[in-house]
């Protein structure tokens, strides 16, 4: 499932499989031993088994997605720093949880990379911290982002901030010009991998209702999509928001 917002550092979804994001940030714990589970695709005549490690995926996500630890308005959040972002963007429900904002009350609607329509309704001026480094930014309202906040090119370059994949960190400069390094953090919550309950043969032209599995056990509005590698195999199945029950849900 989903990207949502973020081209490169933002929900970023390994081809290998259909995974799930919750608009609700649903919550996992990185720190669970990895786990092996057979990806069931399906494929014209025969059927595909793909065997993955969530340690790999984990692992993919983490190196090309920057989490940050900050404070909006001291508020303690979790944040995406995106290089592919032009602008910073902070969701509806969690800015709601800040008190004293003041806003600039503009609409318009904005186009991810993927052409996502992402639905602004106002700015606002916050006060971001990273570690003791306090800066100051006018944040686009959105109702559909995933994330809490996404710190974009007009914060990150604003506050000559530097990325370092490698060494995973980035630095900004604090009032006297010293670089200070501020280390990754591991995201609290990921996509999730679509598993086929029962593996399937799919017959060319024809189109079949199938269950499928994930960890969520109960949650509305997931944003599904597929495995991007189908579409060679001339198998469509469509984006969509699915409602998991006892972690089942069913994909035309």
């Amino acid at each position: 499932m989903q990207r949502s917002v973020f081209k490169r550092n933002s929900g970023y979804s390994p081809e290998s499989q259909s995974t799930f994001t919750s608009n609700k940030q649903i919550q996992m714990n990185l720190s669970q031993k990895p786990f092996t589970q057979n990806i069931l695709m399906i494929s014209q005549h025969f059927n595909i088994n793909l065997i993955i490690e969530k340690s790999v995926v984990d692992e993919i996500i983490e190196q090309l997605i920057v989490f940050a630890n900050i404070h909006v308005n001291n508020q303690p959040t979790e944040a995406i720093v995106d290089t592919g972002s032009a602008i910073l963007i902070i969701r509806l429900g969690f800015l709601k949880t800040i008190q004293q904002i003041n806003f600039i009350y503009k609409n318009r609607i904005c186009h991810t990379a993927n052409s996502t329509p992402l639905h602004i309704i106002d700015q606002v001026k916050l006060e971001v911290k990273i570690r003791f480094i306090t800066t100051y930014v006018t944040a686009h309202v959105a109702t559909n982002l995933i994330t809490s906040i996404l710190l974009g090119n007009d914060w990150i370059n604003s506050n000559h901030v530097h990325l370092f994949g490698d060494q995973k960190q980035l630095t900004i400069p604090d009032q006297h010009g010293q670089l200070i390094s501020i280390p990754y953090v591991k995201p609290s919550f990921i996509n999730y991998p679509a598993l086929l309950v029962h593996q399937i043969t799919l017959p060319p032209h024809s189109q079949t209702l199938v269950d499928i599995t994930c960890q969520v056990n109960n949650a509305h509005n997931i944003i599904f999509e597929p495995y991007a590698h189908l579409i060679s195999k001339f198998i469509f199945i469509p984006h969509t928001l699915l409602n998991i029950n006892n972690n089942q849900a069913k994909v035309l």
